[in-house]
């Protein structure tokens, strides 16, 4: 009785941060590597099937503020510099295409569609331009290297390995200036490498990942900072928790996310208002369809990533919650 009353409660929690998810209106990233899981975020901690195949359409966004960054046009120029501030506001529509063809390998597609709106403030003058356009597609592969038993695990590690392509467009000029922050694609061949592990309890699953990305120069001479990504995340079928059938449709977690980055470098120098650490705590929510409960049935997905404190970043950056929102269908 105990410990179902201390679900019920984790239960109203996580609920509360959900309604959350809908109360944030806008939200900011620290570059183009954002934090948390993309495998979790689209699958929760469950793993695919043999020969099965998934399409999860996610659309995020985020917003964020930090110092003015010089363009080359102006330092081509020798244009005095003024300090100022930079924000930017950014959709990202993401279709994921993940398929088992062999067991214990997944392998996911990502197709990336950018929303990016970049405002420059300074000296009291705002001036805002905008793009959208297809980004940089990535491939990422993800194999069980260890599992308890074969069939059914309740416990299993996985190996990730990650590869972004140069497929969007990294030299756009708006408004006669090459803005890399406005840009879809980055003009660099970025790869990863990276650990999971699953971990079954008799009321949910228990999980964390561990991920290092290194970025390399690309156009317009900028390169982004490495990154490692760090999670641990919950994830409670509310129905089988609670013990009754009837919310068997209804999946909350709660994840932790943290992310370290160095500093991006611009024309061979560091852009200090750049990199650093940030924590988020981050309440989701799965719902599977009511009326079509089943293993084929879609599920649709939600979280805010809320950050703890944004006094680890360096420079001046400033981060908000950022919100995401998908649909996970199963074939």
């Amino acid at each position: 009785m105990l410990v179902q009353s201390m679900l019920r409660v984790v239960c109203v929690i996580l609920f509360t941060g959900f309604v959350g998810t809908f109360a944030a209106t806008r939200s900011e990233a620290c570059s183009i590597c954002q934090a948390g899981d993309p495998r979790f975020d689209a699958h929760g901690a469950n793993s695919q099937d043999l020969g099965s195949f998934s399409v999860f359409l996610e659309v995020r966004g985020w917003e964020k503020e930090s110092g003015l960054l010089p363009h080359e046009e102006e330092e081509e120029a020798g244009a005095e510099h003024h300090e100022g501030r930079e924000r930017n506001e950014s959709q990202r529509l993401d279709l994921y295409l993940s398929y088992t063809p062999i067991d214990r390998l997944t392998l996911t597609l990502d197709l990336p569609w950018h929303y990016n709106e970049v405002t420059e403030i300074e000296e009291g003058e705002r001036h805002t331009s905008k793009l959208n356009d297809f980004g940089d597609m990535s491939l990422s592969a993800t194999g069980v290297l260890w599992r308890n038993r074969k069939v059914l695990p309740s416990t299993w590690v996985e190996g990730r390995f990650f590869m972004k392509m140069p497929t969007g467009k990294s030299r756009q000029r708006v408004d006669g200036v090459r803005d890399p922050h406005l840009q879809a694609g980055t003009g660099s061949w970025d790869m990863g490498l990276g650990l999971a592990a699953v971990h079954k309890v008799e009321w949910g699953f228990l999980y964390s990942s561990f991920f290092y990305r290194v970025n390399t120069e690309g156009s317009l001479d900028y390169e982004y900072g490495d990154v490692i990504l760090a999670n641990a995340a919950v994830d409670v079928p509310v129905g089988h928790a609670v013990g009754t059938s009837a919310l068997d449709w209804l999946t909350m977690s709660l994840q932790l996310n943290y992310r370290w980055a160095e500093k991006d470098e611009s024309e061979g120098l560091a852009y200090d208002d750049s990199g650093g650490s940030i924590l988020y705590v981050s309440p989701g929510v799965s719902i599977t369809v009511p009326w079509l409960v089943g293993k084929q049935a879609p599920k649709l997905r939600s979280a805010v990533q809320i950050p703890i404190t944004s006094t680890w970043l360096n420079g001046t950056q400033h981060e908000d919650p950022i919100w995401s929102a998908g649909i996970l269908l199963n074939f």
